[in-house]
């Protein structure tokens, strides 16, 4: 008896949810919450919809779809399938909200211009593009919990005002391993170039909100211009190897 009545209201609890979910997109999400003009062109279900345009921090973007997991919702969770389509770049992956308020996404893969994610950050060449790959993350009220992936940065130009031409671009690749990263501690992670004039690596570190430290070892390329080397040189001196301690901290 006990069992049947815990098929029956299981069997309940998924009829409801499934009927929530085919509640249609253009009536739910107004419901939901979500501020009137941030999705427009709303198609398909609570389940499984699409937006043709959405607008986020500024960013716009579009067209949107998803494919909600429901049963999801028994472990208090909100989770979904996603693509969006940036302008020029993409975001695809799983990514779940909890009721507590963590946001963890995984199989996350992403493209986007460099310039459209930081405007700010001054020249960074014509074609720079970020790229990311993450298996698993996991942002606690703005801190990140955990991440395992890696961040690729492509046509990026070093903004050394010290040289009379323009370096050539350059690639690098920041790698995380984090999980569970308590939170008196900060984000850690690896990075490294891919190619250009300047062979560096070394360890980054973010501290919330958004504070960042970098400390690593820079070195010139054989093919790379003598005012880089010249550059490098104020750096301090070289290391048994010829290369130079790099050590930045800043906000972004």
């Amino acid at each position: 008896m006990r069992q049947a009545r815990l098929l029956a209201i299981t069997g309940l609890v998924t009829l409801l949810l499934s009927l929530v979910a085919l509640v249609p997109a253009r009536v739910a999400l107004p419901l939901a919450g979500v501020p009137a003009g941030m999705a427009n062109g709303l198609a398909g279900t609570l389940w499984s919809g699409s937006a043709q345009h959405v607008t986020v921090s500024g960013i716009a973007a579009g067209p949107v779809r998803w494919q909600l997991k429901p049963l999801r919702l028994l472990l208090g969770q909100v989770a979904a399938v996603v693509d969006v389509r940036l302008p020029d770049g993409f975001v695809s992956g799983q990514i779940a909200l909890s009721l507590g308020g963590d946001v963890a996404a995984r199989d996350i893969e992403a493209a986007a211009p460099l310039a459209l994610l930081a405007p700010s950050a001054g020249p960074m060449g014509p074609g720079s593009q970020v790229t990311a790959r993450f298996e698993q993350l996991i942002v606690d009220d703005g801190r990140v919990r955990t991440a395992v992936g890696t961040i690729q940065l492509a046509g990026v130009v070093l903004p050394l005002s010290s040289l009379q031409q323009q370096l050539a671009a350059g690639s690098y690749s920041v790698s995380f391993a984090a999980k569970d990263v308590p939170p008196d501690q900060p984000l850690t992670g690896d990075f490294h170039d891919t190619g250009g004039p300047v062979e560096i690596s070394g360890a980054v570190k973010f501290t919330p909100p958004r504070s960042y430290e970098v400390n690593g070892k820079a070195k010139a390329r054989p093919n790379a211009p003598e005012e880089l080397r010249n550059a490098l040189q104020m750096l301090g001196p070289a290391l048994p190897d010829g290369a130079h301690t790099v050590s930045l901290a800043g906000s972004f």
